[in-house]
């Protein structure tokens, strides 16, 4: 199972770079921070791309890397983005996968992998043609559920 997980992920990272774009193939890189809010508050530090195949639709796959109090925790999310509006302040709605996974030290769970299906909104706050913030939350319906918050960084490419 997780050999296929790792392939559908796999493709559709890679498919931002085979769609053909009618915005133009607008690019955007985020840096951003994670709160992940489950049992308890974990920090993450978050990289994100974001590709438009189409007007008004983006696919965004990011990497977050989580600094938990002991281990290691880490988590792959490919999602889907609809813009609401177009001008300084860009509202969007979201869909995607998330697989998260950790390591706890001192701990017999050990190695853990949730994968679930999450929802969100967030909004790209235009500073200038190339610089911008991007606050989202997203919920994540993995066992027990765990809310996102996340402010980053955003550098239109294109």
């Amino acid at each position: 199972m997780n050999s296929k997980i790792i392939i559908v992920c796999g493709l559709l990272f890679l498919s931002p770079f085979i769609a053909k774009s009618q915005y133009k193939g607008q690019w955007r890189a985020i840096h951003a921070y994670d709160w992940s809010i489950r049992s308890n508050v974990i920090f993450g530090m978050n990289f994100t791309a974001e590709y438009f195949p189409a007007h008004y639709f983006s696919v965004v796959p990011s990497y977050t890397i989580f600094l938990p109090a002991t281990g290691k925790a880490s988590s792959l999310d490919i999602t889907s983005r609809y813009y609401l509006t177009e001008r300084k302040k860009q509202l969007y709605g979201l869909a995607g996968f998330r697989s998260y996974f950790s390591n706890k030290e001192f701990d017999d769970q050990g190695n853990q992998v949730d994968n679930s299906f999450q929802l969100g909104a967030g909004a790209m706050l235009k500073i200038n043609d190339s610089l911008g913030f991007n606050p989202e939350f997203r919920y994540a319906f993995a066992p027990g559920g765990e809310l996102i918050l996340k402010f980053g960084v955003v550098y239109f490419i294109n």
